[in-house]
C-alpha cells in the first residue's frame, strides 16, 4: 500500500524530535487506519504514543511474535534510534522487514510498525 499521508508521517517521526499531541493524533489516525486490530483496545492513544512503553505494545499487538530489534546511541539533544521488524529472527529470508530511525526511540518503533503495515497491507 503506498499512501502520501502515511509517508509524511513517517517522515515526521524519523525526522523531528517535537511532536506535539496534534501531530501524534495523525500518527494514531495512521495507525488505526492500518492496523484497527491493534489500536483498538488503545484509549487517549494520541496522548500516550509517544512513550516507547506504548509504541513497543502496539508492535507487539500488531505483530505479534515478531523479532524487535533496537540500536542507538543516546545523547543529550537527540538519540540516533534504529527499529527492525522482523519475523524470523534467524534467517535473512524474510519476506518483509520494518525499518524506522529517528532521534526518539518511540518514534522509531512507530516508523517501522507503520512501514512494516503499509508494506504488508493487501490494496
Amino acid at each position: 500500500m503506498k499512501d502520501p499521508e502515511l509517508d509524511i508521517l513517517i517522515d515526521e517521526l524519523e525526522t523531528r524530535s517535537d511532536l506535539t499531541v496534534a501531530d501524534f493524533g495523525g500518527v494514531a489516525g495512521g495507525l488505526a487506519f492500518l492496523l484497527p486490530e491493534a489500536t483498538a483496545s488503545e484509549h487517549n492513544l494520541a496522548e500516550r504514543i509517544s512513550v516507547t512503553d506504548t509504541a513497543i505494545h502496539i508492535a507487539d499487538q500488531a505483530f505479534p511474535n515478531w523479532a524487535v530489534h533496537i540500536h542507538g546511541r543516546a545523547n543529550d539533544k537527540d538519540g540516533h534510534w534504529h527499529c527492525t521488524l522482523r519475523e524470523n529472527d534467524r534467517r535473512d529470508n524474510d519476506a518483509a522487514i520494518g525499518s524506522g530511525r529517528s532521534p526518539v526511540l518511540s518514534q522509531a518503533i512507530l516508523a517501522a510498525t507503520i512501514r512494516l503495515a503499509m508494506i504488508l497491507k493487501k490494496d
